[in-house]
């Protein structure tokens, strides 16, 4: 087995949480959320567009949205069955937005720390 060590982390865990990072971090998400499924909810076949929600699924300090629909049908129109091909509504949009998602992640992290201490 083999050990590692990482100096500086537990300073670096303090000036993460002084910079209130994971609030900050986590209305980014909550906005690529809310914008994925509007998105989605557009390209939905029919009145299942209707049915697009966002929940907070967060834990901790684990920060997670999920984006879909509690109406059975939409995971049957997603993925298929035996005696239907599947019609993509939701896993194309998400995949076409996630290069923005992961840019505004970048973006938040770095306005965060180019703020003065005195904002933060």
């Amino acid at each position: 087995m083999t050990a590692v060590s990482i100096r500086g982390l537990a300073r670096l865990r303090r000036r993460l949480g002084a910079r209130d990072l994971s609030r900050e971090t986590k209305e980014a998400l909550r906005r690529e959320a809310e914008a994925i499924a509007q998105e989605a909810a557009r390209g939905a076949p029919g009145r299942l567009g209707q049915t697009v929600e966002v929940r907070d699924t967060s834990q901790g300090s684990r920060i997670a949205f999920e984006v879909g629909t509690s109406h059975r049908a939409g995971w049957f129109i997603e993925h298929g069955t035996v005696h239907r091909a599947a019609t993509p509504w939701l896993w194309p949009v998400f995949r076409a937005r996630l290069p923005r998602v992961k840019q505004r992640l970048r973006n938040t992290v770095v306005a965060t720390f180019k703020r003065p201490r005195s904002e933060a």
